[in-house]
């Protein structure tokens, strides 16, 4: 019976954890700097394009004040980057 339970609070948990992890992204020049160095790592070509392309506009994102599409293109530049 606690199976049951434990096993909802588990997949409860692995839903909402992407939203916790996109707050946890900041938008400043320090992380997009790190995010560049990281992305000038990826040796996949077509992986690393889509990722300085997002990591672009992010910085034009940021230049506008806006913060949370920066932030959501920083988290899409990360994305592509995990699945290297």
């Amino acid at each position: 019976m606690y199976g049951k339970y434990l096993c909802a609070a588990a997949m409860v948990f692995g839903l909402t954890t992407p939203a916790f992890s996109q707050a946890d992204i900041v938008c400043d020049t320090a992380s997009l700097t790190k995010l560049e160095t990281d992305a000038s790592s990826i040796s996949d070509g077509a992986k690393k394009i889509e990722a300085t392309k997002e990591i672009s506009m992010a910085k034009e994102a940021m230049a506008a004040n806006d913060m949370e599409k920066c932030k959501s293109h920083m988290g899409n530049a990360v994305k592509g980057m995990d699945a290297m």
